[in-house]
């Protein structure tokens, strides 16, 4: 019988796949495969563009499809006698190889399986139903090759380029613009805003998981102890380990922690931030001010809850944008409440009735004082 590698049957069932010739259950195994692992989704449209040029010649007459053939069952005679092919352990994970894989057994939730052979009777079969006497030597079929295996067969001529494509792809900066959803390689998701510039930098999730932001992104980002989410701001940068945050880097910097942890350096400076801080970078004084017990920006809701009034006035400067003093006799009182969208006087009327003090208006900022 004509034998082929587990890569070589899946190149084949993925081109009958494409051409829209696979019955249901070759359909199931390849949506499973699809989902096995991110790459089997890259390698499947890259095989489309293949097909779509020099295979389409192919299949329509413009390539000796029994010479392409004979060339793809040497290959196959000599992948049986020195190895696989050099790819195997790229698309191998969770999807080629294993239980589930394309090579005879036990395959899709533990029932059918994309057989290596050609003919396989007793098991999914590649060919709807061409057999070949068993043999040392395959027989090329002239006339009753398939359309897909024609296209197969003409897939396998230009593999090595398109290989070479999906190994090397995430060697390429990717840039993306303006408002979108940008969902990455790992699993993380980025929802940038209109004026939002995104680069993901060459070599992505080799040793660490790179990108580049301008503007304002929310970001959930996929835990991976081993590769670090690392967001370049230029003179800053955020070391992610997993959660969600939302990053302003218009004019001055400001991260907010939705959940998980992150740490924001500057130089030789560093801090780490948790959920509910807010961060902001003071430019003038070249240092970060940090303001915790916030639930949404946004809306500017605040939760304390015997929280000191030392945080809760720098928590206020933060979130407000204007600078609060207070007595020392005040600074360590706690402060209970929750205000969401309120004005900063509101606010601070509500904190200095619960700490018996009074509210002094200076210009643009405020003072806190014991009442009499």
């Amino acid at each position: 019988m004509t034998m082929l590698t587990p890569d070589e049957a899946l190149y084949a069932l993925l081109c009958k796949y494409l051409l829209k010739e696979a019955d249901s259950i070759e359909q199931r195994w390849v949506n499973t495969w699809l989902q096995a692992n991110s790459e089997h989704p890259v390698l499947l449209a890259s095989l489309d563009k293949l097909l779509s040029t020099a295979p389409e010649q192919a299949v329509a007459g413009g390539m000796d499809t029994e010479t392409a053939w004979r060339m793809l069952s040497e290959r196959m005679e000599l992948q049986r006698k020195g190895g696989g092919m050099d790819h195997r352990g790229m698309i191998g994970e969770n999807g080629v190889t294993g239980e589930e894989s394309v090579s005879g057994g036990e395959g899709v939730n533990g029932k059918e399986s994309v057989s290596s052979r050609v003919d396989g009777s007793d098991s999914l079969e590649l060919n709807n139903g061409m057999t070949h006497n068993e043999s040392s030597q395959p027989k090329a079929p002239a006339k009753t090759l398939t359309r897909w295996m024609a296209a197969a067969a003409a897939v396998f001529l230009l593999i090595s380029a398109g290989l070479w494509y999906i190994m090397h792809q995430n060697e390429r900066q990717i840039n993306y613009n303006g408002a979108q959803l940008v969902k990455l390689d790992d699993g993380t998701s980025i929802q940038l805003d209109p004026a939002a510039q995104l680069q993901v930098a060459p070599g992505f999730g080799k040793k660490d998981r790179k990108v580049n932001l301008k503007g304002k992104a929310t970001f959930d980002v996929t835990t991976d102890a081993s590769h670090p989410f690392i967001i370049d701001l230029g003179n800053q940068a955020i070391t992610v380990l997993g959660t969600r945050f939302s990053v302003d880097n218009s004019s001055q910097l400001r991260v907010f922690i939705h959940s998980g942890k992150v740490k924001v350096t500057r130089q030789q400076d560093s801090v780490i931030l948790t959920a509910g801080m807010l961060l902001q970078e003071d430019t003038s004084k070249q240092h970060f001010q940090v303001g915790a017990h916030i639930s949404d920006v946004e809306t500017r809701a605040v939760v304390f809850k015997d929280t000191p009034l030392r945080e809760v006035l720098q928590t206020i400067h933060v979130l407000y944008h204007i600078n609060v003093t207070a007595d020392a006799a005040l600074l360590e009182l706690p402060v209970t409440g929750t205000y969401t969208g309120e004005p900063v006087k509101n606010v601070l009327d509500a904190i200095a009735y619960s700490t018996n003090a009074n509210v002094i208006n200076k210009g643009a900022d405020y003072e806190l004082r014991p009442q009499d």
